[in-house]
């Protein structure tokens, strides 16, 4: 068991709002699967305690390294969203492998949480290798071309989210996806939505979730509502408006301030 010294992180509320699929809970322990990771963490006051990977994956996954009083003073540019970061103080965007990421958001498509774990495990078992630690028992997730099957595919019950899970394994490389990286942010996320299945909110996920495009700003139900309820009272503003706003008033970390607007949604809902 490895221990770490952290600051203004808060670990609950980066694991459990909404940007990761396969994570569990056991008292104080998370169990945490990452591509071909399984790890176990947990926080007590300002440390992590951690089995399966190393600190420099820690650091890495969970952005220890990001400016994170620059980002929260960036974002704070109103008391909507300083109330949030008060009260979600520590939450971080983690830096997902934008494989796994982007067949996970496929899978949200029209669906809610529980379901999108089920898919994404049930994917796992059929297609990737087994995984353990500890006597926990897991399953890698599948490299790109790995969901091969499409019969397997469609049993992971997937529905008519299906034929895009497929349709990403043929077109979908991991050169692909690294070379977004060193596109500008409106060319990455073209890129993104060539492929089928995914448009703006999916796009942006990826991009944001495990690309580093920290500006990048998903637009679901849930930040549709909050945003034209905190700043258009309630006017039916389009999604290309409210990214346009959000893009402006919350600047490069635009992401961030999304992400505590999610939960300060989600939690009014």
């Amino acid at each position: 068991m490895s221990k770490m010294l952290v600051k203004d992180f808060n670990l609950g509320y980066t694991l459990l709002c909404g940007q990761m699929f396969r994570v569990s809970r056991a008292g104080e322990w998370f169990t945490v699967a990452a591509r071909d990771h399984i790890f176990k963490v947990s926080q007590s006051s300002e440390y992590l305690e951690f089995e399966g990977v190393d600190k420099r994956f820690i650091v890495n996954y969970f952005a220890l390294d990001e400016p994170y009083a620059a980002i929260l003073e960036e974002i704070g540019r109103d008391g909507h969203v300083r109330s949030a970061v008060k009260k979600y103080y520590g939450m971080r965007i983690v830096r997902q492998d934008p494989w796994e990421c982007l067949i996970s958001f496929l899978c949200s498509s029209a669906a809610n949480i529980p379901k999108i774990k089920l898919n994404i495990e049930m994917l796992s078992k059929s297609f990737g290798r087994s995984i353990a630690l500890d006597g926990l028992e897991g399953y890698a997730f599948p490299r790109p071309g790995g969901l091969n099957h499409y019969g397997k595919i469609v049993q992971a019950k997937t529905g008519f989210r299906a034929k895009y899970l497929h349709a990403a394994n043929e077109l979908v490389s991991e050169a692909f996806l690294e070379s977004l990286r060193r596109l500008p942010y409106p060319d990455a996320k073209k890129a993104l939505k060539q492929i089928p299945g995914v448009g703006d909110k999916i796009a942006d996920c990826v991009l944001l979730f495990s690309l580093g495009f920290t500006g990048a700003f998903p637009i679901d139900t849930w930040i549709r509502k909050i945003l034209r309820g905190l700043y258009f009272e309630n006017q039916e503003i389009s999604d290309r408006e409210l990214l346009d706003f959000s893009q402006k008033h919350f600047g490069r970390y635009a992401g961030y301030a999304q992400q505590f607007l999610y939960m300060l949604a989600r939690e009014a809902m």
